[in-house]
């Protein structure tokens, strides 16, 4: 069994993985197995990757990496004193949210492209993965031109909507 672990490792470094052996919360467990956590971590990733392949629970499947792992990074991010990492996930979660918007609008019609959910996921990884940064890069070639452009019409509009609350509250 420890040979076929050991030939996983060039797998688990080449898709960046070998951080994973850091996360305390399968330290316990995959220590009591004998394995190392980016084995395991990759072992999920190929088996969800083969699932959503597959068809099996692919839009949960889709949707839980594309939320866990980020999930993860962020809270690294807000507890380190380094900002840059602050831009990158904000950026992810940002463009995290308008996909979802866009896929619960017409993703009805999305799932008729063969492995829409493969295509999903690679655009969330491209997205979160730290050897591309393509939430930021995405964001500063998208979101960010159409923020500048629209954002003091935006902030007018939400602004004339608080104060209509603010003035028709009882309190």
């Amino acid at each position: 069994m420890n040979i076929l672990f050991e030939k996983l490792n060039p797998l688990v470094t080449k898709c960046g993985l070998d951080n994973m052996d850091e996360i305390e919360i399968l330290k316990g467990p995959c220590k009591k197995i004998g394995v190392r956590p980016a084995h395991v971590v990759f072992i999920c990733a190929v088996v969800s990757v083969a699932s959503i392949v597959l068809g099996i629970a692919a839009r949960f499947l889709a949707t839980f990496v594309s939320m866990i792992y980020p999930a993860y990074r962020s809270i690294k991010a807000i507890e380190s004193d380094n900002k840059e990492d602050d831009r990158q996930w904000l950026s992810y979660w940002i463009l995290f949210s308008l996909l979802t918007l866009a896929d619960s609008s017409i993703g009805f019609v999305l799932e008729f492209i063969p492995f829409y959910h493969v295509i999903r996921l690679a655009l969330f990884v491209f997205l979160f993965h730290p050897s591309f940064n393509g939430a930021e890069k995405v964001y500063k070639t998208v979101v960010q031109p159409v923020y500048l452009k629209y954002h003091k019409h935006i902030d007018q509009k939400i602004d004339q909507v608080t104060n209509k609350v603010k003035s028709q509250s009882i309190y």
